[in-house]
Formats: structure tokens, C-alpha cells, sequence
């Protein structure tokens, strides 16, 4: 009986797996980008798990991790947006989650902001890739405004990014958006209902950099022209 055992074990595992293969997951269609609150003076990071409807409505929005004030513009955009319905093994619409993390850089190159950092606040979703290791994108040296990317990252079973797109194009933003989205890892969903391979949505915001004078009015070391040495 031991070896029958097995043999039906294996046979069964044999079978998840093949109908983890076959599950086609949601893809995004369209919807609006979160913009930026004038009171966000720092860089932020937030990351949400969609979940979408067997027709590609998104019915509700579970933030795990929170920068305020940005969390309300991406939950917010995060609602309108509208997916081809993930398809189970028989091919037949099904509901399912989507991650979506969107960071903005601080406006500034290199000096240190003051702002909210970001902070856990749930815990990371089985359902959907959670992000392990992210990248803040590089501000692209030839850049002169400000724009955002959406970026769709295809993860494969062991977590890598086997692929990304640009959906949404903001030149010159593109190339450093989807750098950053390449250094990305996952930690792979887990459950009879997560596909083998999977798409992650990021959004990159990029915020011009406020560059300011290198010290104030008269408070370099050397002397103005009025003045006198005793």
C-alpha cells in the first residue's frame, strides 16, 4: 500500500502543478496613473494588492505597504484601472489579485528629504508576487519635467523578471523606468491558484529635482567685494 500511496501523491501533485501551468493571469487594459500631492515632499513607496473580478473589474484594494499622502492617489487610481479577467484551467474568467507597487523618487538628486517613510502595515499577500528586493529608478540626466511610467513585469515561477513592457510612456523617463523594474525580485504567490507565471504592475514616478543655490546670500567663504579685511 505504501508504494500505491506514493504513487497517487505524486500523481496528484503531478496534477496541481499542471493546473497551476494553465491558469492565464489578469491583464492590465486601461485606467488612470495616481498623481502627486503638492504636500509630498519626500520620495514614496507603495504597495497594493488588487483584487479583480471574473469581468476585470478591480472590486477592492488592500494597501500593504503606506507613504502618506501618496497611498490615497494610488488606491484611488489603483480603482479605475480595468483588466482582461484571469482564466482558470477550463479557460473560464476567474477572480484573482494583482500587485501593484508605485514609488516616486524625492525631488531631489542627492540631498535628504523630509517626509513620511514608508511602513508595512499587512502582511505580504500568498496570492499575488510579492515585491523582495525593489530599485528607485535613476532621474535620466537629459530629463527636464516630470512623468510616469507604468511598467508591467512578467514573473516567472522562481520569482525573476523574465520580461517588462512600458504601458503607459513617459519620455525620456522610459529606459530608467524599465531598468529599474529589471533589478526587481519576487517572492513567487503561492496556492492552487497562482499561475506558474505572473505579472506585476509598477508605477515610477518621476519629480523633477529642485535644485537650489549652493548656500544663501553671502554665506560663502569668500569675502563679498564690499567687504573689508582689518
Amino acid at each position: 500500500m505504501k508504494p500505491l500511496a506514493t504513487t497517487l501523491a505524486v500523481g496528484a501533485l503531478t496534477i496541481s502543478v499542471l493546473a497551476q501551468a494553465d491558469i492565464e493571469p489578469a491583464r492590465f487594459e486601461g485606467g488612470s496613473l495616481p498623481g502627486v500631492a503638492l504636500t509630498m515632499t519626500a520620495g514614496a513607496d507603495v504597495i497594493t494588492s488588487a483584487a479583480v473580478s471574473d469581468t476585470g473589474r478591480v472590486t477592492g484594494v488592500d494597501v500593504l505597504r503606506s507613504t502618506p499622502p501618496f497611498t490615497d492617489a494610488v488606491v484611488a487610481a489603483v480603482r479605475t484601472w480595468r483588466f482582461s479577467p484571469a482564466l482558470d484551467s477550463d479557460r473560464k474568467p476567474m477572480a484573482t489579485h494583482v500587485i501593484v507597487e508605485a514609488i516616486a523618487r524625492p525631488p531631489s538628486l542627492n540631498a535628504p528629504t523630509i517626509g513620511t517613510p514608508p511602513k508595512d502595515v499587512a502582511p505580504a499577500d500568498d496570492r499575488v508576487p510579492f515585491p523582495a528586493q525593489t530599485q528607485t529608478p535613476l532621474y535620466p540626466v537629459n530629463a527636464r519635467s516630470e512623468g510616469t511610467v507604468l511598467v508591467e513585469a512578467r514573473v516567472d515561477p522562481a520569482g525573476h523578471v523574465a520580461g517588462v513592457t512600458a504601458l503607459r510612456s513617459a519620455p525620456p523617463f522610459d529606459s530608467a523606468a524599465l531598468d529599474a523594474a529589471r533589478a526587481f525580485t519576487f517572492r513567487p504567490a503561492q496556492g492552487p491558484n497562482a499561475p506558474t507565471s505572473t505579472y506585476a504592475y509598477l508605477v515610477f514616478v518621476f519629480r523633477q529635482p529642485i535644485v537650489g543655490p549652493a548656500s544663501s546670500p553671502g554665506s560663502s567663504g569668500a569675502p563679498s567685494p564690499s567687504s573689508k579685511t582689518p
